[in-house]
């Protein structure tokens, strides 16, 4: 699968790529993690993954693709999403990503 940040879409897409080595084939959308950027900050609102695909870890794969995105930008992330909150619970190495929740004043 080929993940790729889609901006103006505001998400990152992953692609399943049944027919690799087509210069011209940019695979079947699997599935997308909708995102809001703001503040220094990426709010991670929504994973979905598209039926024919589920179980074959798309979900997994376009989070992971997301997270190492917002490493190499240098900003942090805020997990909306359950599926993204509970992978993170579960990969503790992209803890320090995760933005401090905002004190009430």
């Amino acid at each position: 699968m080929i993940v790729n940040d889609v901006p103006e879409l505001t998400r990152f897409e992953g692609r399943w790529e049944d027919r690799p080595g087509e210069a011209d084939s940019r695979g079947d959308l699997a599935g997308y993690l909708e995102y809001h950027r703001f503040d220094g900050v990426w709010a991670f609102n929504h994973v979905f993954t598209f039926p024919a695909y589920r179980g074959r870890g798309v979900a997994a794969e376009i989070t992971r693709a997301a997270l190492a995105a917002a490493r190499e930008a240098g900003t942090q992330v805020r997990p909306i999403c359950p599926f993204v909150a509970d992978y993170l619970d579960t990969h503790p190495e992209y803890a320090d990503l995760i933005a401090p929740e905002k004190s009430e004043q």
